[in-house]
C-alpha cells in the first residue's frame, strides 16, 4: 500500500504539465502568464469568437514542429521582459455577437457589452489587488472578434466609472489581428458573419439578410471606436494601433471557406497592415520564435514599450480627461486629411502622433 502511494506521488511530481482544457480556466484574467517584479506595463491577451484565453494562443504539435506553444507565457517575456503578460477569457458564444432574435431581444448577460465590462472589472481588480500604479499603460493584443470587445470597453464604458475611464486613458496601444472594421456598411458586416457562421457555429440556418440585421451592434461599435480614436488624437494621448491580417484561406474540413477576414475589413483608415503568412484561426498561434507573425507581433510590442521607456514615468500619467461618447460642435470641422506617418518631437515632452492624425480649422470650438 505505501509503496503504491508513494509511486502515485512520485509521477503526479513528476508529470508535465497539463494546458487548460477548454472548461477549465476559460474566464476572467486568472493567473497572471508573467509578472516581473520590475513590470511597467500590463500586456492583456483577448481572444475571439469560439476561442479560448489559452487554447486560442497556442500551436498544436505537428509534424513540422512536434512541440506545443503557448507564445503568450513561452516567448514573449523574453521579448518583453518587463511586462506583465495577462490573457483574458470569456464565454465567447456565437450569439452574444450575433444575437439570433435581433438587437433588441439579446438577453442579460449574454451580450459583447458583458465581456467588455468584465475585462475592465477584471483588470481593475487585479490593479487593486496588487497595488498596481493607476498610471501604467495598457496595451492589448486581441483576435478577431476579441478586438470588438476591447474597442467597445475603450469607447464605450468609460464616462460613467472612473476607474474605467482610467483604463481607457491609460490604454497605450491595441494590436488587432484579424479583427474586422467595416464600419457602417450592414451589408459588408453581413458577409463577415457570414464566414464566421461557416468557422465558429454549429447552426448554419441564418441569412445573410439576418446576420445583416444581427450585426448593427457591431458596426455601432466600430463607429463609436473611430470617435474615440480621434478624440485621442486631440487630446495629445494619441492611441498607437496596429493591424494585422490573414494571408491564408480557412478550410472546415475539406471546405475551403476562403479568407474570413480580408485586408480590407482587418484595417483601420490611416493605418498599414501587416501580413500573417496564416489562416484566421492560426494567425494568432506561432510555433517559435522564428515565426514572421511572431517577430512582427512581439516586435511592436517591443518597440512600443521602449518607447514608454524613452518618454519616462511622468508621461505615463492619464493626464487630461479624455470623452469618447457623442460630440457636438457650435461649428464646421475641417479635416484636411490622413497622415499615415509618425510624427516625433525633438523635446522629451513632446506628442508622438501615429496614424489618423485631424486638423481643425480656427472656427474649431468644441462645446463644454
Amino acid at each position: 500500500m505505501f509503496a503504491k502511494a508513494a509511486r502515485n506521488i512520485f509521477q503526479v511530481r513528476n508529470s508535465p504539465p497539463k494546458r487548460p482544457n477548454m472548461s477549465e480556466d476559460a474566464t476572467g484574467l486568472c493567473e497572471p502568464l508573467h509578472s516581473p517584479d520590475d513590470a511597467n506595463v500590463d500586456i492583456v491577451f483577448v481572444h475571439g469568437l469560439g476561442g479560448h484565453r489559452v487554447e486560442s494562443w497556442t500551436y498544436k504539435p505537428t509534424e513540422e514542429v512536434p512541440v506545443e506553444s503557448f507564445w503568450p507565457k513561452d516567448f514573449l517575456k523574453s521579448a518583453c521582459p518587463t511586462a506583465r503578460i495577462l490573457s483574458f477569457g470569456y464565454d465567447s458564444h456565437f450569439t452574444h455577437f450575433y444575437p439570433l432574435f435581433g438587437p433588441k431581444n439579446i438577453p442579460v448577460g449574454t451580450t459583447i457589452d458583458d465581456h467588455s465590462g468584465s475585462l475592465f472589472l477584471d483588470l481593475n481588480n487585479l490593479r487593486a489587488s496588487t497595488e498596481t500604479p493607476p498610471e501604467r499603460p495598457l496595451i492589448f493584443v486581441a483576435h478577431s472578434l476579441g478586438g470588438l470587445v476591447v474597442a467597445n470597453a475603450l469607447s464605450r464604458l468609460t464616462e460613467t466609472n472612473t476607474e474605467d475611464k482610467n483604463l481607457a486613458n491609460t490604454t497605450f496601444g491595441v494590436i488587432f489581428l484579424g479583427t474586422p472594421f467595416e464600419g457602417a456598411s450592414l451589408a459588408r458586416w453581413g458577409t463577415i458573419a457570414l464566414n464566421l457562421v461557416k468557422l465558429f457555429s454549429s447552426t448554419n440556418k441564418e441569412s445573410v439578410k439576418d446576420l445583416q440585421e444581427q450585426s448593427q451592434r457591431l458596426a455601432a461599435i466600430n463607429d463609436a471606436f473611430y470617435k474615440y480614436i480621434k478624440v485621442r488624437d486631440r487630446s495629445q494621448k494619441t492611441l498607437r494601433l496596429a493591424c494585422f491580417y490573414e494571408e491564408w484561406p480557412t478550410y472546415v474540413g475539406r471546405n475551403n471557406i476562403g479568407v474570413v477576414v480580408p485586408k480590407a475589413s482587418a484595417t483601420l483608415s490611416g493605418i498599414n497592415p501587416v501580413p500573417i503568412s496564416a489562416s484566421h484561426s492560426g494567425m494568432c498561434k506561432f510555433a517559435d520564435e522564428s515565426r514572421n507573425g511572431y517577430k512582427a507581433v512581439s516586435g511592436t510590442l517591443s518597440r512600443w514599450i521602449k518607447e514608454l521607456d524613452r518618454q519616462g514615468p511622468s508621461n505615463h500619467a492619464t493626464g487630461g480627461v479624455v470623452h469618447s461618447g457623442d460630440m457636438k460642435f457650435q461649428s464646421t470641422v475641417h479635416n484636411s486629411g490622413i497622415i499615415t506617418r509618425d510624427i516625433d518631437g525633438n523635446t522629451p515632452d513632446a506628442v508622438r502622433l501615429t496614424g489618423t492624425v485631424n486638423y481643425y480649422g480656427s472656427d474649431y470650438k468644441p462645446q463644454s
